[in-house]
């Protein structure tokens, strides 16, 4: 199952080309919004921060109608397929704090084995984070060699500049003694 058919994601990174399947561990960035459509049962769990979030096309909403929520951490919801959810990192008190949510397709219990489940929790609280730290270790990296060879090529302009500076400083006293 491709991860277009278990979740549709407007983000600015889809799942596919991030190299995550699409059930699984989020994060959405303060200011950021995200929109699902799932395409099969599925609970969305919110494990950090909170959201404020839009949910319509429900059996029982009128056609176009739309329901507001607040997800805290830990709170969740069930989406059936064919409903669409527009959600964004929400704080009423100004936090930067980014959101973290899990997104997994619904099943019966019976059909999830307890490692499972323990699978996916070490996934979103120890992988995840492992994956986010790596990046950004990548990303200091990156900016690091990027100033570095900033700093190298003032110091050769630097180091230019001060010759030039030396040559006409000296030439004149060169062309006093010649003449």
């Amino acid at each position: 199952m491709s991860p277009r058919n278990v979740l549709e994601s407007q983000q600015s990174v889809h799942a596919a080309t991030a190299g995550r399947r699409a059930a699984g561990c989020w994060k959405l960035a303060t200011g950021r919004a995200l929109s699902l459509r799932p395409h099969t049962h599925g609970v969305l769990q919110i494990a950090q921060g909170q959201v404020w979030l839009t949910l319509s096309g429900s059996l029982a909403d009128l056609p176009g109608a739309a329901a507001d929520h607040v997800l805290r951490a830990g709170e969740q919801l069930t989406i059936a397929p064919g409903q669409h959810v527009v959600m964004e990192a929400w704080n009423p008190r100004g936090s930067a704090e980014a959101v973290a949510f899990r997104w997994d397709v619904m099943a019966s219990p019976a059909l999830v084995p307890p490692a499972s489940l323990a699978a996916r929790d070490w996934e979103c609280g120890v992988v995840q984070p492992l994956r986010d730290l790596v990046q950004a270790l990548a990303q200091g990296g990156r900016a690091l060699g990027a100033a570095l060879a900033d700093v190298t090529g003032a110091g050769g302009r630097f180091a230019a500049g001060l010759a030039r500076f030396a040559l006409n400083r000296i030439a004149p006293q060169w062309q006093r003694r010649a003449a």
